[in-house]
């Protein structure tokens, strides 16, 4: 060997700790990813097989399960329909009910036309003025009648419904049976078939 290579191997054995031997190579093992874990096949192997019994016992009790969902669902969709419909219902009765206590504060009103007309003085009765104030009212009646009044009939001779008149006097009467209207005194009125104000009447007895 010559001088200066056996220079360098000396220089290189004086710097390695031990005997001064190099050291050997290291292997690294690389597992193959490609070839199973045998602890994990052995588990495998030994886990019981599913049966077949218990299988169909979940499937069961998950159908159970899904129909009682179900039930519950459509029970809770009935309920909530039913409220909505009790809501509307509550609602439409409001609005009725307001609608019914502004009409009854206005048949004073009416009261007042009615009477102002019938106790005309003559003189007036073709005055220009006068016929300004009948349309006043019909227009007032005519807006009230938009949202469902409607006067209660009544004709002298008419038997008396406690439903519909209110008897101001019981009177005796030679041109009337007992129990018929001799007049009517107020008008009476009503929204559909709910009497708002029933009839003032002289009765006959």
């Amino acid at each position: 060997m010559p001088n200066d290579a056996q220079e360098q191997v000396n220089e290189i054995r004086s710097q390695t700790p031990g005997n001064g031997q190099l050291p050997p190579e290291e292997t690294i093992e690389v597992p193959s990813d490609r070839q199973p874990d045998e602890s994990v096949l052995e588990a495998q192997a030994a886990a019981p097989a599913p049966d077949l019994a218990s299988l169909q016992a979940e499937l069961e009790r998950l159908r159970a399960e899904a129909t009682t969902n179900l039930e519950g669902w459509q029970r809770e969709r009935a309920e909530f329909a039913n409220y909505r419909k009790r809501s509307e219902a509550d609602r439409n009765q409001l609005v009725f009910l307001t609608g019914v206590k502004i009409v009854e504060k206005l048949l004073p009103v009416i009261d007042d036309f009615d009477r102002a007309l019938t106790n005309l003085p003559d003189d007036l009765k073709d005055n220009g003025w006068i016929e300004g104030v009948r349309l006043t009212r019909r227009k007032l009646v005519g807006l009230l009648e938009d949202e469902g009044l409607s006067p209660i009939p009544v004709m002298p001779g008419d038997a008396f419904d406690p439903t519909l008149h209110e008897a101001i006097t019981h009177e005796a009467s030679d041109q009337f049976g007992e129990g018929q209207i001799i007049a009517e005194i107020q008008k009476g009125y009503r929204i559909g078939e709910r009497v708002l104000r029933p009839a003032l009447v002289r009765v006959a007895r």
